[in-house]
């Protein structure tokens, strides 16, 4: 990547994110899509059409997945995947926690990621090998360690069953064994939350898209974060959709000892 191209998706999620800003808090448009639990808005459209703009011009060549818009298939081996509203359930209830997010992969693997918060005014990016910063501040994961002071975070796709959500949210909060086990509805923010050492643990579930972790899980791993497979295995496949990513490998085996039907 360019010194050009970073600016440039820097440039596409600043841009989506001063629309987002014009339709938060207002009564929107709910556009359902696989299920009554997926659903858009015009604020995810708008976004979508202004940072496709943008990309389209700066990145000529480039294969391109989009979440609304689907896949423009130039024969290349990079893509671009865009979530131009990760979190759109929050977005609408006019509760704060959502983002842009976009990664560029490399025959299957991100090579670069940026994740913007428009109300916080955050941006956090990363390039494989090249460390993770926010508002261009390198990050890291933090040292924690005591289960007792960790905060996990749990994501997953719509498709996952009620019963299996339950399953997890409960053998990690019954137990006690943790401060506190987070559902945000917004898996790419999760990220960045543990890249810059708010939490300790994300677990991912199966079923999750790639818009949805393409550049969270880049931006963790520059971090230093540790992410393995659900079965206990180093995550070696960056499209696998099942993982979990900590700040260290003690942190991940204990939290997966707790997680049943793995």
């Amino acid at each position: 990547m360019t010194k050009e191209d970073k600016k440039n998706l820097i440039k596409a999620t600043h841009a989506g994110g001063k629309i987002l800003k014009k339709y938060f808090g207002k009564t929107l448009n709910l556009v359902e899509k696989s299920m009554i639990a997926d659903f858009k808005t015009e604020a995810d459209t708008e976004s979508e059409k202004t940072i496709l703009r943008i990309l389209k011009k700066e990145f000529k060549n480039y294969n391109i997945h989009s979440e609304e818009n689907g896949k423009i298939n130039k024969s290349s081996k990079y893509t671009i995947v865009i979530d131009p509203l990760d979190g759109t359930n929050n977005f609408v209830l006019g509760i704060p926690n959502f983002s842009i997010t976009i990664a560029v992969l490399f025959e299957g693997e991100a090579i670069a990621g940026v994740i913007h918060q428009p109300i916080l005014k955050q941006t956090y990016f990363a390039e494989k090998g090249k460390g993770a910063f926010l508002n261009n501040k390198k990050i890291k994961v933090n040292n924690n360690k005591d289960p007792k002071a960790l905060t996990i975070a749990y994501s997953c796709g719509y498709k996952t069953s009620h019963t299996r959500i339950a399953n997890i949210i409960r053998s990690l909060v019954v137990s006690k064994f943790y401060k506190r086990v987070t559902f945000n509805w917004s898996p790419a923010y999760d990220h960045c939350l543990l890249a810059s050492g708010k939490i300790e643990a994300l677990i991912t579930d199966a079923g999750t898209e790639i818009y949805d972790f393409g550049a969270g899980k880049l931006i963790a791993k520059e971090a230093g974060a540790k992410i393995y497979t659900l079965d206990g295995k180093k995550d070696t496949d960056f499209l696998n959709d099942a993982f979990i990513i900590g700040n260290s490998e003690k942190v991940i085996k204990n939290v997966l000892k707790r997680i049943p039907n793995r």
